[in-house]
């Protein structure tokens, strides 16, 4: 996929839509633009990118994947695309088959199938040593054990994840030392919650990532709240409070009532 901020893929897009550079824009990017064009809600559009990206396609993974998203936006059913999936997988294109399974387990969470799925997903990906994919798919994992009350698989996922960023992908790294945090809370072990929570804040001051730091202090907050020292949680939401005023945004409510509360106690 082309390494395009958004603001450049919305001109592309107005371009499309005005018949401009149609012969510029090959199948991975119109497959970008289709999500794009759902994203502002330009339905009109995601046919014909659709239409476009499959004529351009050169290859079978290209027409796999036109193929795949043509199914989700007429609203296929699931087990039209578990066959997709399958014949996919057959093919030997095991990184579409492993992104359809994927879909299919979003499309079933709250099922044993979403497990299934998604283990099916990730078994590919880690054949085909595709890290990013696995990255997603500890996520995916982490999520459904977690919905099944079975907290320490949701962890392992989650460490399994936070082992394979790469140093270099730092907000990802942000928000999975904030996810492995709340892990180990959960888990009443607050003080590996702490150091992550320390790190994550730390990735997030650096990027000055406004949602991370506020996730981060707030998760430090319910530490120090759970430990009995409401002095450190109120430390912990005032400098959300100050950070959020420093950088002219709104503070949110949510923190500003946390506040209110702590003072009247």
């Amino acid at each position: 996929m082309p390494e395009i901020n958004q603001s450049q893929a919305e001109e592309i897009l107005e371009m499309f839509a005005e018949g401009e550079g149609i012969e510029s824009v090959n199948t991975s990017l119109a497959l970008h633009l289709v999500d794009l064009a759902r994203d502002l809600g330009r339905d009109a559009l995601v046919g014909r990118l659709l239409d476009h990206a499959a004529s351009v396609a050169l290859n079978p993974e290209d027409r796999g994947w036109c193929q795949f998203e043509l199914l989700k936006h007429q609203s296929a059913s699931k087990d039209e695309l578990i066959g997709l999936g399958i014949n996919s997988e057959t093919e030997g294109l095991s990184g579409l088959a492993a992104g359809i399974f994927h879909h299919v387990s979003l499309m079933s969470l709250g099922s044993e199938d979403a497990g299934v799925f998604a283990n099916r997903s990730m078994r590919l990906r880690e054949e085909a040593e595709d890290v990013e994919g696995m990255i997603y798919g500890h996520a995916l994992l982490a999520h459904i054990a977690k919905s099944e009350d079975d907290f320490e698989k949701s962890q392992l996922h989650l460490q399994k994840r936070l082992d394979i960023i790469p140093e270099s992908a730092q907000f990802e790294r942000m928000e999975a030392l904030a996810d492995l945090a709340h892990s180990h809370s959960s888990l009443g072990e607050l003080e590996q919650a702490q150091a992550m929570l320390i790190e994550s804040l730390e990735i997030a001051t650096q990027l000055q990532e406004l949602s991370g730091i506020l996730v981060a202090r707030w998760g430090l907050a319910d530490l120090a709240e759970i430990s009995s020292q409401p002095d450190e949680a109120m430390v912990q939401l005032s400098e959300v409070m100050t950070t959020f005023m420093e950088a002219g945004e709104i503070v949110p409510e949510p923190v500003r009532q946390r506040i209110s509360k702590l003072t009247s106690e």
